[in-house]
């Protein structure tokens, strides 16, 4: 039988994607069954039957998002790394895996996406690399607004609103209060990350490897993944990069020992996250008889479509135009 084949999104820095869930499913997959996998980068996730990547696909079954992988890769094996786990500890470790996603999930987001610096000179670009034309144009701002709902709830949306009043003195003051507000927000992210890195590297003992009972498990790779991203990238602001090194070396030394013990294991073969086919700047046909239709689409994905077909039809028409007024090709000498 073919081997299962990993879709995630690309990665950088030594990282093979920087989504905490997609590098979770891979460096899971890499511990589970070294050198047993594929991986293949995707910037499309509406390929997904869950809309999100990772997702994994063998056989005929197609698999997201990384709850369902790590539990469809245990019955594949028939065992997992959390096979030495009583009913409570696994209990803990879903219940510790939730957390994580939630709340080191908004720190990456916060670093990716919110901070001015890294949005513009980082995560832009990065992902404008790995798209095709014409969606490297319009494609990162949509996934930075899809992250905007989730940090807005967790007061870690960077942006600030001066009031009228303080727009009427002297520039000097104005912008004296803006830098005020901007050391009172960063501040204020700083706690909130001083409180989750505080919480979880209580779960690591300092005379263990791993957090249960120095026994590798899904709870470390999930925490790894998600301090690696913080971690990796040469952020323009490092705001909780520099946070982590300074006060946590105890969750750096973790990340660090998760992603050497998947390194030194034989490793998968990788797909180019540069290929881009044809079929890419078409919005729908790439994902015909592979994933299940879904016909809950929200408003921003129906919007998201029709900027696409625009996009399509735009680069046809213009091609169109140029061949009618130079004339067929065919007549070229």
């Amino acid at each position: 039988m073919s081997l299962p084949v990993l879709h995630i999104w690309p990665g950088q820095w030594g990282l093979w994607s920087n989504d905490p869930p997609c590098l979770a499913a891979g460096l899971y997959l890499q511990l589970a069954m070294p050198g047993k996998f594929l991986i293949s980068y995707c910037t499309n996730p509406d390929l997904s039957p869950s809309g999100v990547l990772p997702f994994l696909t063998h056989g005929r079954e197609v698999v997201s998002p990384l709850s369902p992988i790590i539990k469809y890769i245990s019955g594949l094996k028939g065992d997992t790394i959390d096979a030495g786990l009583n009913s409570f500890e696994i209990s803990q470790k879903i219940a510790w895996c939730s957390h994580i996603e939630a709340n080191l999930g908004d720190l990456v987001s916060y670093m990716l996406y919110s901070l001015p610096a890294n949005w513009v000179n980082l995560t832009h670009r990065t992902l404008a690399y790995s798209l095709p034309v014409p969606q490297r144009y319009y494609v990162p701002g949509r996934i930075r607004g899809t992250h905007r709902p989730r940090l807005e709830a967790a007061g870690l949306w960077h942006q600030h609103v001066l009031e009228p009043s303080d727009l009427l003195p002297s520039k000097s003051s104005a912008d004296h209060k803006e830098k005020i507000a901007q050391a009172f927000q960063r501040e204020k992210a700083c706690q909130t990350a001083r409180d989750s890195f505080e919480l979880y590297a209580r779960l690591l003992q300092s005379d263990n490897q791993f957090v249960y009972r120095g026994r590798l498990t899904s709870l470390d790779v999930a925490l790894a993944a998600h301090i690696l991203v913080i971690l990796k990238p040469p952020f323009p602001d490092p705001l909780f990069s520099d946070l982590l090194v300074k006060s946590y070396p105890t969750l750096v030394a973790h990340a660090e020992r998760i992603l050497q013990k998947s390194l030194d294991l034989p490793a998968p073969v990788h797909s180019s996250p540069n290929s881009h086919s044809i079929s890419s700047l078409f919005p729908s046909f790439g994902n015909i008889n592979r994933t299940p239709a879904r016909s809950d689409k929200s408003d921003e994905d129906r919007e998201f479509e029709l900027v696409s077909w625009g996009w399509t039809a735009l680069a046809v028409g213009s091609v169109g135009l140029y061949f009618l007024a130079i004339g067929s090709p065919l007549a070229w000498k």
